[in-house]
């Protein structure tokens, strides 16, 4: 009874065996995927990736909003941010028309042109053009002689020429012997000042005060008005001049900014002959210009 118990149970268990062996073999491949559930309607829908691309591309084309077109409109208004449309100026226009005061930076010869233009001005028939002006004049004691009538003249005609200057255009005065002596401006630095109003008062005030004596250094003064960077240099003297061809070396490598040196001689009686002189030479050499002027036709006033 054993042994036949025994058998059954082995002969179960082979078929078992044999069954889920059977059920082991190869299967066809498939690719994984994501199942949705359907669960709108009453019934559960199993619905594969296919099912799924196709519902999303037939929906997009149902509910997807026509292109926006773009326009002009402004967006909302927001607090603080005003909306209206604004006009550019002076886009594509001429700048002295669409900005008021914008031809007050134009650049010229006139003697109003504003804004470092260039002017005009003269001492004693001898123009200089350009917007910073040095005034490099003799006060040596020669300077007193006729009842001091050259010093008189020399500083009628540089404040007549000071005076024609605008406030954009700039000035400074120096007075030489053996020494120079410079006119300080509002602020007080021995520099290139502004013709304003302020200045020519204090410069009229420094001129005055000038009186004559002492020797004469040309080179000296010449070199200080030269360090300004000036371009027009009026140099008046009663002296010749006497630069050697050293002195007008020198002075051609100081004149860094190319200053217009202009020199106007006083002396008594015609000039003697038509030699050339150093003061001469000088105008010469700095595209300047050179006058004589006779102290005997001047007027006293």
């Amino acid at each position: 009874m054993s042994f036949v118990l025994h058998g059954c149970l082995f002969g179960c268990m082979l078929l078992l065996m044999i069954r889920y062996s059977s059920g082991a073999g190869e299967v066809e491949n498939r690719t994984g995927g994501i199942v949705l559930i359907d669960k709108s309607s009453q019934t559960t829908e199993y619905l594969d990736e296919g099912d799924v691309r196709q519902s999303s591309a037939s929906n997009q084309s149902q509910t997807s909003p026509p292109p926006t077109s773009i326009t002009n409109e402004l967006p909302p208004e927001l607090p603080g941010f005003a909306t209206g449309q604004s006009t550019l100026t002076g886009v594509g226009d001429d700048l002295t028309q669409s900005n008021s005061g914008a031809e007050s930076m134009t650049f010229g010869d006139s003697s109003n042109q504003p804004f470092g233009g260039k002017v005009t001005t003269e001492v004693f028939g001898v123009k200089g053009t350009g917007s910073r002006f040095v005034y490099v004049f003799d006060r040596s004691a020669s300077m007193e002689d006729m009842g001091g009538k050259p010093l008189r003249a020399a500083k009628r005609q540089l404040l007549e020429s000071m005076n024609s200057l605008g406030e954009i255009q700039q000035f400074q005065i120096i007075f030489y012997n053996n020494d120079t002596k410079m006119f300080r401006g509002d602020r007080g630095a021995a520099s290139l000042a502004f013709a304003t109003e302020e200045n020519k008062s204090r410069a009229i005030r420094f001129v005055s005060s000038i009186g004559g004596e002492g020797g004469t250094d040309h080179v000296s003064a010449l070199k200080l008005a030269l360090s300004l960077g000036p371009d027009v240099v009026f140099l008046l003297t009663d002296a010749e001049g006497g630069f050697t061809t050293g002195d007008l070396f020198a002075i051609s490598g100081w004149n860094k900014s190319g200053a217009v040196i202009n020199a106007i001689e006083f002396g008594v009686g015609a000039r003697r002959g038509n030699a050339d002189n150093s003061l001469r030479a000088l105008a010469r050499e700095s595209r300047g210009q050179y006058v004589y002027k006779d102290l005997r036709s001047f007027r006293d006033r």
